[in-house]
């Protein structure tokens, strides 16, 4: 895919009115506090306020200058040729486990083997957070029964025919793994929380591996095993709560694979997971604390071994913040440290940074990207934390790309907010949009960061969408947008086939604003019918 050019936009006049700034903290980055007056014009020009109205939140959704749109997937398409009809005003287990769920967030877009017909294929893998009882079900009354099966990971069989991707009802690989799906445990803490358990839960992301395999990473699963406790299945189990808060790991190739959570990497509610390898093959983890402080770890495997027992052995480490970025600190080994991840990373000096969640990769292996969220309640900014609600990008460089190095040198890449009104964001010279709480991140062929954000529901001020950011050049830190999301809508990362010249996304809970219901939604996106519920989509945006 060829590089993208953020083109000016013909944008309307300026308005005589501006709301009164909101004073930012400072962020002092070893000399690079101060914004340059390039940037800071371009800083003028994209925080005037009439110029913004492009980005409101509507009932549609709304396409970035240079692609076109296609839906691929939506919530209660079938996946299995035996899956009743959708009904949304009745949903079923049967229904939710042969459709596609509520919610979706990409996980990971895999290349299986070559066919002989010679038909493009892909299998995408989506985690599936959440299934909230105020917009799955009539009157809001919860089924815990269906919304178990709602949650979780899906796979879906893609082919490209006649000029565009579509599904594959029944497709080889296509499997739901959910509440109810086997796992096994492997690793050091398995011989004491147990073998095996039923179900992935609270799954907020994935990523694939070098090695073949896909990793999810398992979210705080303590909601959801009070709200399947009625279920009978064991989630009332206190000694089956530890089994939870896992990475998994599973072949999205292999429809009879049996996921498997590997208790090396420790358990506490992740927000993001990314796999690298160093040059002798040895397994990378790094993963993010889904807290409003959370940390970032690093897993560095003993071995390569392609046994699939890489991840069941190795170091854990946790960032802590020093000497203009950050310095790996090797945590104790032991099934405490494990099964306390949180504690034995606070005990450490973990860097504590604001809402971390999704990470990418520079294809070269020199920058890792991390989305933080922003975190209002900060009383004290650092060099890596600005405080503020709106969030921002922290870029670090791996020193001879080796994920492995005890130092990575850091800096704030971007920090969002509305610049008509808040003072210390940070865009790049020829910015054309803005952006507020950065959640998912990755890279595009042509080394853009693509950020997805996601205000959980809360669009009053900005749609939410996929934002491209230049990462080299003389433009490199320029955002533009390639999709607005409809009002209540968040975007759930960003997936890319270069031969196709299409990005995949997913458009989370349209219409689920803070007050909105299954009965009320502030959108009913993508079909716009009154008697069709808004759906999550899997989307396509085609480069023109």
């Amino acid at each position: 895919m060829a590089p993208r050019r953020l083109a000016a936009m013909a944008l309307p006049a300026a308005s005589a009115a501006v709301s009164k700034p909101v004073r930012r903290r400072p962020v002092l980055l070893g000399g690079l506090a101060a914004l340059s007056a390039i940037t800071a014009r371009a800083q003028s020009v994209l925080g005037n306020t009439a110029q913004q109205n492009f980005q409101a939140a509507a009932l549609d959704d709304k396409t970035g200058p240079g692609f076109s749109r296609i839906v691929i997937a939506r919530w209660g398409d079938m996946l299995q040729p035996d899956a009743p009809p959708f009904d949304p005003a009745a949903l079923t287990a049967e229904q939710a486990n042969s459709q596609f769920p509520y919610d979706a967030v990409i996980a990971a877009l895999v290349s299986p083997p070559p066919a002989q017909d010679g038909v493009p294929r892909l299998v995408l893998v989506t985690a599936n957070p959440t299934a909230p009882a105020r917009m799955l079900f009539s009157g809001g009354v919860d089924n815990p029964e269906v919304a178990g099966r709602e949650q979780g990971v899906t796979v879906v069989n893609l082919q490209y025919l006649s000029g565009r991707w579509v599904t594959v009802v029944g497709g080889y690989q296509t499997r739901r793994l959910a509440d109810a799906t086997l796992c096994q445990l492997s690793g050091p803490a398995a011989a004491q929380i147990g073998a095996t358990v039923q179900g992935v839960l609270a799954v907020n992301g994935g990523s694939a591996t070098p090695w073949g395999s896909v990793l999810l990473a398992e979210g705080d699963a303590g909601p959801w095993l009070t709200r399947l406790a009625g279920l009978g299945l064991g989630y009332n189990n206190p000694a089956v709560a530890a089994r939870y808060g896992w990475v998994v790991e599973f072949d999205p190739l292999d429809p009879l694979s049996i996921p498997v959570k590997r208790t090396a990497l420790g358990r506490i509610a992740r927000a993001g997971v990314l796999a690298t390898a160093t040059k002798d093959g040895r397994p990378v983890v790094f993963f993010t604390q889904d807290a409003a402080g959370g940390m970032l770890f690093r897993f560095v495997a003993a071995t390569n071994a392609a046994d699939g027992t890489a991840l069941d052995t190795g170091t854990l480490c946790v960032a802590v913040l020093g000497g203009g970025g950050i310095d790996w600190v090797v945590l104790p080994g032991g099934v405490p440290t494990l099964a306390g991840l949180a504690n034995a990373g606070i005990t450490a000096g973990g860097e504590s940074f604001d809402a971390p969640g999704g990470l990418a990769m520079s294809a070269d292996g020199t920058t890792l990207y991390l989305a933080c969220a922003g975190n209002a309640a900060r009383s004290v900014a650092d060099t890596l934390n600005p405080g503020g609600e709106a969030g921002h990008i922290v870029q670090f460089t791996l020193p001879g790309a080796d994920a492995t190095a005890q130092h990575f040198p850091a800096s704030i890449a971007l920090i969002a907010g509305n610049p008509a009104t808040e003072e210390g964001t940070q865009y790049g010279p020829g910015s054309q949009a803005w952006l507020r709480k950065p959640r998912t991140l990755a890279i595009d062929p042509a080394g853009n960061l693509w950020i997805g954000t996601d205000q959980r529901g809360d669009t009053a001020q900005t749609a939410d969408g996929l934002f491209i950011m230049q990462t080299t050049g003389p433009a490199q830190g320029a955002v533009a947008y390639a999709y607005l999301a409809p009002v209540g809508a968040a975007a759930g990362g960003a997936a890319f086939d270069a031969a196709s010249k299409t990005t995949f996304g997913a458009v989370r809970h349209p219409g689920a604003t803070p007050g909105a219901s299954f009965a009320n939604p502030a959108t009913r996106w993508p079909t716009l019918q009154p008697d069709m519920p808004p759906q999550t989509t899997i989307i396509g945006l085609v480069t023109q």
